[in-house]
């Protein structure tokens, strides 16, 4: 009887160890699936440039997953994705177009990648300025605008997150995609839309006090990114550059003669291309050449940086 007892009391105690034993990995298992859960409700977004990348951050916050095509030092105009990159966009829910010019190349490509993926146009409603070269005479102005005007399609200028006011209707286009493929989470993306605005419009008020003491409001640059932003708060600027050409011998001549008759002491070079044009022209006038890019992934601390250095360098 003893013997009966203490057999029937050694495999109870077995069984119960066994059932501890085995409840462990149960409930591993459970936080792993949960923990992968989590991950997959994140909304799969890619962005052609960084600068979007801010923006779709600050709109989806913690639900998005935000990749981008063109990282830092590349080139939008230039720029081909990865097959990588192509591959990855058969899991995006949305690709945000901004209208830089290798999307013009590779957007059916993008389309084809993922016929269920949204794609979001942040410039849509944007009415975009033509990028032509300043003109150094009138003469010269009059001779060259025919042809300007037939090539204006092709001249438009694609830097429109460079101003503060045309990124506010970029912000309202990609909260209204977000709301599209997530309307579950609609007040969370008006909130963060409506924080986001007034951010926008505490930069704004800092960049204008910036450069309200400026006298000079002239400034020479190698790559004609900056006519928003030149425009949004009363600039002039100088390009070097225009569609991928550089100036002749007889337009790099005037261009230094130009900056000799406004004193201008510094050349803006952007380090995505050569610095070479910009460099004979600062050695000509004994000017300095300064690196701005309008591609940085901090974008708000980036027009406030490249504000400071204008009211630095054109006071």
């Amino acid at each position: 009887m003893n013997y009966l007892c203490s057999s029937l009391l050694t495999l109870l105690v077995s069984v119960g160890l066994l059932t501890g034993c085995r409840s462990t990995p149960t409930n591993s298992t459970n936080q792993t699936q949960t923990t992968s859960e989590t991950i997959s409700e994140l909304l799969d977004i890619t962005v052609s440039i960084l600068p979007q990348k801010y923006f779709v951050e600050k709109i989806g916050g913690d639900r998005v997953k935000v990749n981008f095509m063109v990282g830092q030092g590349a080139e939008p105009a230039t720029y081909e994705p990865k097959p990588q990159q192509l591959k990855a966009l058969s899991q995006a829910e949305a690709y945000v177009s901004i209208g830089v010019p290798f999307e013009k190349a590779w957007m059916e490509k993008i389309k084809g990648a993922n016929s269920q993926m949204l794609v979001i146009d942040s410039a849509q409603g944007i009415e975009r300025m033509e990028m032509v070269a300043h003109h150094h005479h009138e003469e010269e102005a009059e001779h060259e605008h025919e042809e300007e005007q037939n090539h204006a399609e092709e001249t438009l200028d694609p830097h429109i997150w460079l101003s503060p006011q045309l990124v506010k209707v970029q912000a309202q286009n990609i909260y209204q995609g977000l709301v599209q493929i997530d309307s579950a989470n609609e007040a969370t993306y008006q909130a963060n839309l409506e924080q986001f605005l007034t951010e926008i419009d505490q930069l704004d008020q800092q960049i204008k006090q910036n450069l309200a003491g400026i006298e000079n409001r002239q400034f020479i640059v190698f790559h004609p990114a900056w006519g928003y932003f030149a425009r949004e708060y009363n600039l002039e600027q100088v390009p070097i550059e225009v569609g991928g050409q550089e100036p002749s011998a007889a337009e790099l001549g005037e261009l230094i003669k130009e900056a000799q008759e406004e004193n201008i002491k510094v050349i803006f070079a952007q380090p995505e291309f050569s610095t070479q044009s910009a460099k004979t022209i600062a050695r000509e006038i004994g000017a300095e050449v300064l690196l701005i890019t309008p591609l940085a992934q901090d974008w708000s601390n980036n027009l406030l940086k490249v504000s400071q250095t204008f009211a630095k360098v054109l006071k």
